[in-house]
């Protein structure tokens, strides 16, 4: 059967930098390129050199000939690591049940040290705690499912889910919408509480079979 959610699929959409810059300029701007410090819709694009020689996609607004980056003011904002990198490692964070260390971005990413690995996994999860402009609740059919993030913390030992952080998602399946958010446990209470706060009271929540999800048979997301 055909993965439609592969990494190898991921991989070849994002072959390039050039189709990782349009396609999170589509995200970040649906309605047309905008300057984010005026909001004029007058924007150039254009390419600039960087301190290593390097192409940089660059854009600026003729109103006030502020010059930036698709990245800047997100994530990715003064990351020197190619976006391509930084999608993969989001993949690779969203998609593993048991989560991701830094130590597997450094080595599957081929990055060239641990601290940058850490440091991309550390803005990958502030990436993922609620943002206020996420009001809208979900309906439907709604797959919930929570993983863990992060590797071996200094003066830890080993690297289970004590030593990273819990995110948990909820994904809307009819339009594909997906929220994530770093939370505090994966106990019941701290589930129930971020079920409620992002899906409508009658939508058909489906969970795999973690105990913490037991009380969604008695609630008003029983299907």
């Amino acid at each position: 059967m055909k993965n439609e959610n592969s990494i190898f699929k991921e991989v070849t959409k994002f072959a390039t930098e050039e189709a990782c810059i349009a396609h999170f300029e589509n995200i970040r701007w649906p309605n047309g390129l905008e300057c984010p410090k005026c909001a004029s819709k007058k924007v150039f694009k254009f390419v600039g050199k960087g301190k290593t020689d390097k192409d940089r996609f660059l854009y600026e607004c003729v109103e006030c000939h502020y010059q930036y980056s698709v990245t800047t003011g997100t994530i990715f904002h003064n990351s020197h690591i190619p976006l391509r990198k930084w999608f993969l490692a989001i993949y690779m964070i969203c998609s593993s049940k048991k989560g991701i260390s830094a130590n597997q971005l450094w080595r599957d990413l081929e990055l060239g040290s641990y601290k940058s690995a850490w440091y991309m996994a550390h803005r990958i999860r502030l990436g993922m705690q609620e943002d206020g402009q996420f009001c809208q609740k979900f309906s439907g059919i709604c797959e919930v499912d929570e993983t863990y993030v992060g590797g071996k913390g200094k003066g830890l030992r080993g690297r289970g889910a004590a030593n990273k952080v819990p995110v948990v998602g909820i994904k809307e399946r009819t339009s594909g919408k997906i929220r994530l958010q770093a939370v505090t446990n994966a106990k019941a209470t701290t589930l129930a509480t971020f079920i409620r706060k992002h899906a409508e009271k009658g939508a058909e929540i489906h969970t795999d079979e973690f105990s913490a999800y037991g009380w969604l048979d008695s609630s008003e997301f029983a299907h």
